[in-house]
């Protein structure tokens, strides 16, 4: 027995003198082995916030450079009941008659908002000031890209979208779908 300790005896000095020797301003180790943390020591770890929302993103271009050509690239969008919206709306035109803008619209009323939008006039994007109007975008001038962001309406159902610029909302209209 006394062969085998002073075989190992060896070994645990050398074990012994690799430790890492303790440095100033490290924590100690504790009784149990783990470092004690400070307030300045301990990750900085922020609690999730929960209150984010999911974006919905959609994309919506205005094509065409006469008014026989005018039209959206989708005649239907989809949408998830209260969901945060982020709308890119693209126009594609050249011209500068061309100047486009999206109005979403209460079910049925588009034709209303958008009539009631060309008596507003330029300076209010052609956008009435209505109940009906769920969200708008401002004018894209040709070549132009604006993004709007909103929430869906919570109850599902078949909403409109529509170009207030006066006479386009003949050819320039469509349904979102809230689901």
């Amino acid at each position: 027995m006394r062969n085998l300790f002073a075989s190992i005896l060896p070994f645990m000095l050398l074990l012994w003198s690799c430790s890492p020797p303790e440095t100033e301003g490290e924590p100690e180790a504790t009784a149990s082995g783990r470092d004690t943390a400070t307030a300045s020591s301990a990750p900085l770890v922020e609690p999730k916030d929960t209150t984010l929302q999911e974006v919905q993103h959609l994309e919506l271009r205005a094509l065409g450079n006469t008014v026989e050509e005018i039209r959206y690239s989708k005649d239907t969008l989809e949408a998830k009941a209260g969901a945060l919206i982020k709308l890119t709306f693209i126009n594609q035109g050249i011209d500068m008659p061309m100047v486009h803008n999206v109005v979403i619209t209460a079910p049925g009323k588009y034709k209303q908002v958008a009539l009631a939008g060309a008596n507003v006039g330029a300076s209010g994007n052609y956008v009435p000031d209505s109940k009906a109007v769920i969200a708008a975008s401002p004018m894209a001038l040709p070549g132009q890209t604006v993004e709007i962001e909103f929430t869906a309406p919570l109850k599902p159902g078949l909403y409109d979208f529509v170009c207030t610029y006066p006479g386009y909302w003949k050819r320039m209209n469509g349904v979102m779908i809230v689901k």
